[in-house]
C-alpha cells in the first residue's frame, strides 16, 4: 500500500469519511458527552457499536466503488480543556481516549479489503472553532496541542490532521508541535462566508505564515459548504496549489444552525457529489470528502464520480 503523501503527491483521488458528530446527533438516540463528543463513544457500551456503524459505512462507500479512503479519529475535543470540562482529568485522560480512539480504527481497517484506507489523526483547536478569539497564541498552542498529538502519533496513526481550525497563530503552532513527530499532517481551515480565515486573515495569507513556520504536507479546507470552497480557491490565487483537500457540508447553513436543527440538513448526494467532483477536477484537490451532514449515500454518489475521472 502507499504511503498518504505518496497517494496524495501521485494526484489519485481520494474520499475522506463523512459526517460523525451530525450523524449520532440524527440517527441514534445517543446523548454525546457536549465537552468531548464522540471521542466518549469509544468504549461504551452502546456509543462503540454505533461509531463503529457509521465509519464502517464510509469504509464500504469506498470499497463498493474502488476508491482509496481515509478516515479520521473521533478525537476533535480530546484535547486537555475538553477532557477537564468533561470532569476526565488532564492529560492521563488525553492519552487514554487519543489512544483508544486510534486502537479503534486500527480494528475497523483489520476488516477492510480492497483499495488503501489511512487513518488520521484528528486534533481540534482548544476552544470553539467557530469563535477565534478563544484561539491561543502560536506558542501556547504548540505545548497545548502536544500531549494529544504525541498520543495519536504514538499510537500509530498514518498522519496527524489539524481539523477546522479558525485562527492562524494556533495553526502554527499545533504545525510545529505535529512537525515534530516526523509524520505527514495537515492544517485544516474553517472559512467564513467572505472565504478568509476566522480570524481575518485571507486564505493566501493564512496559508504562507504556517508555511514559513513549519510546512504541512499540503492544507485542507472544512465544514463550509462546496460553493464556499470553489469562491475561497478561486480567490487564494498561487497558494491553491497547497490546498489540496475539502471536506465539505452538506448544507449552506452555518454550523451553528444546523446543530441548532432536529434534523439532518444537507444537498441530496448526487446534488453534493457533483460539485465536490467540480472542486476537484477544476482545483486540482484530489481528496475529497464530507463534514457535518454528510452521510455514506454522499460518501458513495462521490466515490462513484471518482472512478470516472
Amino acid at each position: 500500500m502507499p504511503s498518504f503523501s505518496d497517494a496524495v503527491a501521485s494526484g489519485m483521488p481520494v474520499l475522506t469519511d463523512g459526517g460523525i458528530e451530525t450523524r449520532i446527533m440524527f440517527e441514534t438516540s445517543i446523548t454525546m458527552n457536549p465537552d468531548i463528543q464522540v471521542a466518549g463513544l469509544v468504549g461504551d457500551p452502546q456509543g462503540e457499536p454505533a461509531l463503529r456503524a457509521i465509519y464502517q459505512s464510509y469504509l464500504d462507500a469506498a470499497a463498493a466503488t474502488g476508491v482509496p479512503v481515509v478516515i479520521g479519529t473521533p478525537t476533535f475535543r480530546a484535547s486537555v480543556n475538553h477532557t477537564r470540562r468533561a470532569g476526565l482529568g488532564g492529560i492521563e485522560a488525553v492519552e487514554r481516549l487519543n489512544r483508544a480512539a486510534a486502537a479503534f480504527h486500527r480494528q475497523l481497517l483489520d476488516g477492510h479489503t480492497g483499495p488503501p484506507a489511512w487513518i488520521a489523526g484528528v486534533l481540534g483547536p482548544a476552544g470553539d472553532a467557530y469563535l477565534p478569539a478563544e484561539a491561543p497564541s502560536a506558542s501556547a498552542a504548540d505545548a497545548y496541542h502536544r500531549p494529544q498529538i504525541e498520543s495519536l502519533a504514538g499510537a500509530g496513526v498514518d498522519f496527524l490532521f489539524a481539523a477546522t481550525f479558525p485562527a492562524v497563530d494556533e495553526a502554527i503552532g499545533a504545525a510545529r508541535a505535529m512537525e515534530r513527530t516526523g509524520l505527514p499532517f495537515v492544517v485544516s481551515w474553517v472559512l467564513g462566508a467572505d472565504t478568509r480565515v476566522l480570524d481575518g486573515t485571507t486564505l493566501a495569507e493564512a496559508i504562507r505564515r504556517v508555511d514559513d513556520e513549519a510546512a504541512p504536507t499540503y492544507f485542507s479546507l472544512s465544514c463550509i459548504h462546496p460553493t464556499v470552497a470553489a469562491r475561497a480557491l478561486d480567490a487564494c490565487g498561487d497558494a491553491v496549489t497547497r490546498i489540496r483537500e475539502v471536506k465539505a457540508n452538506g448544507s449552506v447553513l452555518s454550523p451553528a444552525e444546523l446543530v441548532a436543527l432536529d434534523h439532518a440538513e444537507s444537498d441530496p448526494p448526487t446534488e453534493f457529489a457533483t460539485a465536490m467532483n467540480d472542486l476537484r477536477r477544476d482545483y486540482d484537490v484530489p481528496v475529497v470528502g464530507g463534514c457535518c451532514g454528510t452521510t455514506d449515500a454522499h460518501m458513495r454518489a462521490l466515490g462513484e464520480l471518482l472512478t470516472r475521472g
